[in-house]
């Protein structure tokens, strides 16, 4: 089981999107947990580039105001997710 925890400080970058694409196929990750990514919603190209076209769970809470933000990706094959708990400061899958 690879992956990435990684405090991003906002995720409209192009290099930080590509960063994280080629990562991800490079090092075949299985989860992504991204903070501080400073965007409220997501496109299915943005998540598709993101795990480099592989099939992930995504979900994913809005920042509140100028900072904040949570994103997280992970490969159902690998994992066995039950349900996904959501806070207003975290995200939670469960096995």
């Amino acid at each position: 089981m690879k992956g990435i925890f990684w405090n991003s400080r906002g995720l409209r970058d192009l290099a930080k999107l590509r960063f994280l694409s080629e990562l991800t196929k490079e090092q075949n990750l299985d989860f992504i947990a991204l903070l501080e990514t400073c965007r409220k919603n997501y496109t299915d190209i943005d998540l598709n580039n993101l795990c480099a076209g592989r099939h992930f769970l995504w979900s994913w809470i809005e920042p509140k105001g100028h900072s904040g933000g949570i994103l997280l990706g992970i490969n159902p094959s690998i994992f066995d997710i039950g349900f996904i708990s959501q806070g207003e400061y975290y995200i939670k899958f469960c096995m």
